[in-house]
């Protein structure tokens, strides 16, 4: 409200400084920029922000890692893709429309392709490794599987982008070429949304499980095993509050392409030798 106040009143530079500080503009922008999508105006729901991320899917990727049981890593995988579906669907770039048909279609598709490979990647330790050594590989299946998963389910969950395109802007945000959409850079928002995803992995699954797996880590959760959730929840959410500044920091959410790389179609409508483009998150 206060943003919108400021904007629409057009208050001059000391009426600004009378009735607001420059925190408390600053303040409110941080705000606006973690819960209100940036295409459609409208306020993200508390578990699929990316200021979220950690807080709602931490404790989901610890109950990953702390499945031993294949039908445990399954149901756990589920809630983790359903989640990420949920989340990827909601940072999306808007500007281009999603039918309710295809929203399903690629939710199924996601959640699907991830269970897949976290049953195969459990089955193949299950019949190749005891049973002791196989619990403990267990633990290690949530980071191959969510790398390949986490990026399979965004790039099917965004997928409707590459086929239809995005709209591209100037610096100053200023829709060009009509809101003509472009499929280029549609296709560059979402793989460096997908790398960033599979980077975000690293830190959380193998990271954790690494981490875990330390002779020291070993020998007080043998001792103490009432300590290995608690541990391993303190562990992962420390890996995931380092790791999804980083992830979501490789590329920046408004990125650049020049404007001899878009369709030919565009070039003829666009002045400027570069565009802007919401990756999304």
């Amino acid at each position: 409200k206060l943003l919108k106040r400021f904007e629409a009143d057009q208050l001059s530079e000391n009426s600004c400084e009378q009735e607001y500080t420059n925190k408390e503009l600053w303040d409110a922008q941080k705000l606006v920029s973690a819960a209100v999508h940036p295409d459609t105006g409208k306020v993200i729901p508390r578990p699929f922000r990316m200021s979220g991320y950690a807080a709602f899917n931490g404790p989901i990727c610890v109950a990953m890692m702390a499945s031993t049981s294949t039908p445990a890593l399954l149901f756990w995988n589920w809630v983790n893709q359903s989640q990420n579906a949920l989340v990827n669907y909601s940072n999306r770039n808007a500007s281009s429309p999603t039918s309710n048909e295809i929203l399903l279609k690629s939710y199924g598709a996601a959640v699907v392709s991830a269970m897949a490979v976290a049953f195969g990647m459990s089955q193949v330790i299950r019949t190749r490794f005891a049973p002791k050594t196989a619990s403990k590989l267990l633990k290690f299946v949530a980071f191959p599987s969510s790398v390949i998963a986490s990026c399979s389910n965004c790039y099917i969950m965004r997928s409707s982008e590459i086929s239809k395109g995005i709209v591209v802007s100037d610096d100053e945000g200023n829709v060009l070429a009509g809101g003509k959409r472009s499929i280029v850079a549609a296709q560059k928002a979402v793989q460096e949304t997908v790398l960033s995803r599979a980077f975000l992995q690293i830190p959380v699954f193998f990271g954790t499980a690494a981490i875990m797996s330390l002779p020291r880590i070993v020998a007080i959760t043998a001792a103490h095993p009432a300590s290995v959730i608690p541990m391993t929840t303190f562990v992962t959410m420390i890996m995931f509050g380092y790791g999804l500044p980083a992830a979501v920091a490789i590329f920046p959410q408004v990125g650049s392409l020049e404007t001899s790389d878009l369709e030919e179609s565009l070039q003829n409508e666009i002045k400027f030798l570069s565009v802007r483009y919401n990756k999304g998150l």
